[in-house]
């Protein structure tokens, strides 16, 4: 399978320039985790629900004063739409993301490969659930470490 046969299509995208509060409520009305950052048709970023609530409104922001470009992960890792799906795995297995937007060689955004993608319109269940467990795997422990006895 393809990353096409999988991904969702026609996705909207933000400006930089947008408000967290516009783009906030954006994701709220299209029930979605993730908004891409687009100048034109161009993706130059992607913003989610936890930049949003722990950058922007746990540090005592304004989300109406503020520009999502303030919070949004600028050049993120993306796939093209006619790559394996496999590789999509792969790729999101190793970067530990839970989406992956679709561009052209020009860099126009045509669509996102989410984790609920891959769940729902995928055959291979074990491929699937492994791919969950590796992107759920956490990179760093919140726990103290504790210091080496010498």
């Amino acid at each position: 399978m393809k990353v096409r046969d999988v991904m969702t299509q026609h996705v909207r995208c933000a400006k930089p320039s947008e408000s967290v509060a516009e783009v906030a409520g954006e994701m709220k009305r299209l029930n979605v985790g993730v908004m891409p950052i687009c100048e034109g048709d161009k993706l130059v970023g992607i913003v989610t629900d936890r930049d949003i609530a722990i950058e922007c409104v746990a540090a005592g922001l304004d989300p109406r004063a503020c520009q999502v470009r303030e919070f949004m992960t600028f050049h993120p890792i993306t796939i093209s739409a006619d790559d394996d799906l496999g590789q999509a795995f792969r790729l999101m297995m190793r970067e530990q993301v839970h989406r992956l937007p679709a561009v052209d060689p020009g860099g126009k955004l045509i669509g996102i490969l989410s984790l609920g993608d891959c769940a729902v319109n995928c055959p291979d269940d074990h491929s699937v659930a492994e791919l969950v467990r590796r992107v759920s795997v956490p990179v760093r422990s919140t726990q103290p470490v504790a210091a080496a006895a010498v």
